[in-house]
């Protein structure tokens, strides 16, 4: 593998030594091309950005005569030679070669990326005109990109300057990079639910919901009246449900289910008055369980009737001490901060658990909903007098291997 890749290195450095005389000959134009790029995209098959990649490359060999030849001979990879010559691209060629004979000795000890990095910081020292120039270019070309999904949610695409990357990658390497056992998403979803928790954290606007009475889960296995039910407070954006009594006659929609006479049941979903979208009856179980839901009823004349029971809320005092006694999600092995998390309750508060300081820790976005779906997978164990942990039992840790 390694004898094919150097082979595989000398060969594009031939190539780019003939780009090179091609480009610069002006040949292409003599057999009716408009460019050498376009040459290379319709004769040659090159794509768009590999056919930018080879002139660039090009270009710069042309100028540097030691990574020219290191090149050539393959003692330089294809990577680190990509690596410095967008360092030289707009240089001089006296800035050029001192950012050569700097980066070239480098490579001998380092790897691409501390190449590039030592590139960059080169550049900035030897233009530093051009730098600030080139990341002026690169704040204009700002963007963020979205549209709806055909389910209700939103998708996209972004670029944004160095100094908000900086921030974005940070946060996406300390919250979403470290996977926990037990942990089966992929990094990508791993970055979304990142994403959602920073939105969670810093954007503190009222989700309001509108839902049917019926449509809420019991308070209690005592089956508390749904009048009486209040959500469950959790270190989340704060959130209303509305609900109208009398109820109205449900219309046409997903999960709506009516009996004789009109009667609607448990199956009903809630409307996100933000977008207009309908949100299913089993997130409205999740939300009021694990969110920091306000309910407010209301009668069919929108006169507030109920506020709720705020017990069922960790107050000021109480996520205080909870930061203070945890630093980390009570998942073992998570490595998000208490402070970035939701207040859990220990002994889920539709199963009779109680809004108490001792029984209450901070659990991460995604092993909040993770527990509350799956609670057979953790098993929850004391860590002194006041604090609790949960272990995730891997139910695939016992299956036996496939031959």
């Amino acid at each position: 593998m390694e004898e094919l890749l150097g082979a595989r290195d000398r060969l594009t450095s031939a190539i780019c030594a003939r780009v090179d005389r091609v480009h610069c000959s002006g040949e292409v134009r003599a057999h009716g091309h408009a460019s050498t790029r376009t040459w290379l995209r319709g004769v040659c098959g090159v794509d768009g950005p590999g056919a930018s990649r080879l002139l660039m490359l090009a270009a710069q060999l042309a100028r540097l005569e030691v990574v020219r030849e290191w090149f050539a001979a393959g003692v330089l990879s294809e990577g680190v030679v990509a690596a410095i010559c967008a360092v030289t691209v707009g240089l001089s060629d006296e800035q050029a070669g001192v950012a050569e004979r700097i980066l070239v000795e480098l490579a001998g000890r380092a790897g691409v990326g501390e190449v590039a990095k030592a590139g960059r910081f080169l550049r900035a020292v030897l233009d530093p005109d051009g730098a600030d120039d080139e990341h002026q270019g690169d704040t204009d070309r700002r963007f963020l990109v979205v549209r709806p999904t055909g389910s209700g949610g939103m998708e996209g695409e972004f670029r944004l300057p160095r100094e908000a990357a900086a921030r974005l990658r940070t946060w996406l390497d300390a919250y979403a990079k470290p996977k926990v056992e037990g942990d089966e998403r992929p990094l990508r979803v791993r970055n979304a639910d990142a994403f959602i928790m920073l939105l969670e954290q810093q954007i503190s606007t009222e989700l309001l919901v509108l839902v049917n009475a019926e449509s809420l889960p019991d308070d209690h296995p005592a089956k508390a009246s749904p009048a009486d039910a209040e959500a469950d407070g959790e270190d989340g954006p704060e959130a209303g449900t509305q609900t109208d009594e009398p109820r109205p006659e449900p219309g046409p929609g997903p999960g709506v289910s009516a009996g004789v006479g009109g009667r609607v049941d448990r199956m009903v979903p809630g409307l996100l008055f933000a977008t207009g979208e309908w949100l299913p009856v089993r997130e409205i179980h999740r939300l009021a369980r694990t969110s920091s839901l306000v309910r407010l009823v209301m009668d069919a004349e929108g006169q507030v009737l109920d506020l709720g029971r705020k017990a069922r809320l960790a107050n000021k005092a109480q996520r205080k001490a909870v930061y203070a006694r945890y630093a980390t999600c009570w998942i073992d092995g998570c490595p998000l901060p208490a402070t970035l998390c939701q207040i859990d309750h220990a002994d889920n508060w539709t199963d009779g658990g109680t809004t108490d300081l001792l029984l209450l820790g901070p659990a991460c976005q995604f092993h909040n909903r993770d527990r509350y779906r799956r609670p057979h997978r953790y098993q929850r164990r004391r860590q002194g007098k006041d604090r609790w942990a949960f272990t995730y039992l891997n139910p695939h840790a016992n299956r036996p291997r496939r031959t």
